[in-house]
């Protein structure tokens, strides 16, 4: 039994996958803090988690851009509540789910738009996941893992994207930036091992979701096996499963109803 409720901090955690993610977590007694953009968007969403059973520690978000200079910095955390409390402080699984699409061709995408789309997909995500690590807000110690539960290890989640692997027209920025997260995660999970945090990706076929509105529907699912778009609900179940299993390790998982089998 863990003295004290798992914190979850999720990005992009205001709607779609990484809601369904957050409301999972919660579900499970997980302490969740949500980043994003929109206020009001984090106060709705906020509303739709399972309340905590702690006294001392609830669900909060952090509003702001993860691609702003500033955005990772102890300072802004501490300003915005993360670090708030003994239980606060303390991340035991990070979700990198922010993200944006894109749906037009190379040669006539801006090049403010390629930019944006690697800074908000990879650049942001690594930034974060490195501030996270260098200021001990996520890693593992005898007394950590006591606290949390018996031998649980932090953990890390990268949302990635089958495009990432199989590339995608009118996606070539997307799944580039995709393709480098999935990179990211690997190097990683070798890399940090030592300092006991696990380092794991999802890899989400076509969900359900803002992202995937305006798409022709009907001629992608003839091409999905399971003949249909995802649910973010079943990626969040991923993002729960490698959370909590503690041999899950530079796992890729790929959740794509079987589209990438043809």
């Amino acid at each position: 039994m863990s003295s004290r409720a798992r914190h979850v901090l999720i990005t992009g955690g205001s709607r779609g996958i990484g809601l369904a993610i957050a409301q999972a977590f919660a579900k499970q007694s997980y302490c969740c803090t949500l980043i994003s953009r929109s206020t009001e968007n984090l106060e709705t969403a906020l509303s739709t988690l399972t309340p905590t059973a702690s006294s001392t520690s609830r669900h909060q978000y952090i509003v702001g851009s993860i691609t702003s200079p500033d955005f990772w910095t102890t300072t802004h955390f501490k300003e915005r509540g993360l670090g708030k409390g003994e239980d606060a402080s303390k991340i035991d699984v990070l979700v990198n789910c922010a993200g944006i699409t894109q749906s037009r061709l190379f040669t006539t995408t801006p090049a403010e738009d390629i930019q944006s789309i690697i800074d908000t997909n990879l650049t942001a995500l690594m930034l974060g996941t490195r501030f996270l690590l260098r200021n001990k807000y996520l890693h593992s110690t005898t007394k950590s893992r006591s606290e949390a539960g018996p031998d649980f290890t932090p953990c890390i989640v990268n949302v990635s994207s089958l495009l990432g692997v199989s590339g995608g027209y009118g996606a070539v920025a997307y799944a580039a930036s995709k393709a480098g997260v999935l990179g990211f995660t690997r190097a990683l999970a070798a890399e940090y091992v030592g300092h006991g945090v696990r380092v794991n990706a999802i890899v989400p076929g076509y969900v359900e979701s803002d992202m995937t509105k305006g798409l022709n529907t009907s001629q992608l699912q003839d091409r999905i096996l399971l003949k249909r778009f995802g649910k973010p609900e079943e990626v969040a179940h991923a993002a729960l499963f490698l959370a909590e299993n503690q041999y899950a390790h530079n796992c890729v998982l790929n959740l794509d109803g079987g589209l990438s089998a043809v």
